[in-house]
């Protein structure tokens, strides 16, 4: 008689043998709950890498480290110092820290996929796109900052967001301006930013409370980190927009080249147009509303055409 043999096939094993789940699931949380945890330790984290990195660079610096004025007048001198402690938070937070934290939140093998740092069947096409649409929504964007503008914000904040400008204007107009500043507002937000926003927050938010909230969510949390309560409605507007490239296309790569166009471009046209630095958009700022219609309608037009290349909606 014959002894009676049975092979587990993949699918026995899938129902008897359950898949290893990664920390967060494993422990009951809500990728969610990670996903703003690691927001407000992010930000924390950020600030205090940024402090160390200013405060070596201004005793580095300081013609007297004696001296707590010399210190703070080498910093406010030095406006490059400030970007680098911006960059070295950015890169080491953000990018490196956020590389670090999904491994709570992801299997061994499968966390580029969970961030989206992959290619995609359709990533030139929707890179293309995003491109356009990243040109063709400046002038919405302009009218959602005047819109922001109508609304009341307090004063520390404005004055915070004011004494920004006033850096960024210093740093644009110094030495070598156009190419720390592609470095240091162009391409490394795009990069950092992205890996931790549309990659890991987003994502997070995804698997917790589904696509469309988890884009709107992650877009506005985008806004509000930048600590700009006047200019959150195109910050935020823009976080969603990078947040729907990511999702139409499922990598990061098209998020990220519109975020370094949109960021980088500025950088240029200011190089060349100095006088757009010292512009602000206040209530009683006229509107090129012809330039807003025409942005909508082509806007509006090229997300319909993105959304024809998601995969699924052609099915």
């Amino acid at each position: 008689m014959e002894e009676a043999t049975s092979e587990i096939t993949p699918e026995l094993k899938k129902q008897f043998i359950p898949e290893p789940l990664p920390f967060v699931e494993k422990n009951g949380f809500s990728h969610a709950f990670m996903a703003i945890l690691w927001v407000i330790i992010a930000f924390v984290a950020f600030n205090v890498v940024g402090a160390i990195v200013g405060l070596v660079g201004a005793f580095a610096t300081a013609p007297d480290i004696t001296d707590a004025q010399a210190i703070i007048e080498s910093v406010a001198e030095n406006v490059n110092l400030l970007f680098w402690a911006n960059t070295s938070g950015q890169v080491l937070v953000m990018l490196l820290g956020t590389l670090l934290i999904v491994k709570l939140s992801s299997l061994k093998g499968k966390r580029n996929d969970f961030l989206r740092l992959k290619l995609s069947s359709n990533v030139w096409q929707v890179t293309g796109i995003a491109v356009l649409l990243t040109v063709a929504v400046f002038p919405t964007v302009t009218f959602l900052g005047w819109l922001n503008s109508f609304v009341p914000a307090p004063a520390f904040m404005v004055e915070m967001q004011e004494s920004m400008m006033e850096l960024i204007t210093k740093f644009l107009q110094s030495d070598n301006a156009l190419i720390l500043g592609i470095l240091h507002i162009g391409i490394v937000p795009a990069v950092c930013e992205e890996v931790m926003y549309r990659g890991y927050v987003q994502r997070s938010l995804e698997k917790s409370s589904g696509i469309w909230m988890a884009i709107i969510v992650s877009g506005f949390i985008f806004g509000a980190y930048h600590l700009q309560v006047t200019n959150i409605l195109p910050l935020s507007f823009l976080g969603i927009m990078l947040a729907y490239l990511t999702y139409i296309s499922d990598s990061l790569i098209p998020a990220i080249v519109a975020h370094f166009v949109n960021n980088g471009g500025q950088v240029i046209a200011s190089s060349f147009y100095p006088a757009m630095l010292e512009e602000t958009i206040t209530p009683e700022t006229e509107m090129p509303w012809g330039l807003i219609v025409i942005s909508i309608i082509v806007s509006s037009a090229l997300v319909y055409i993105l959304y024809r290349l998601k995969p699924e909606a052609k099915a």
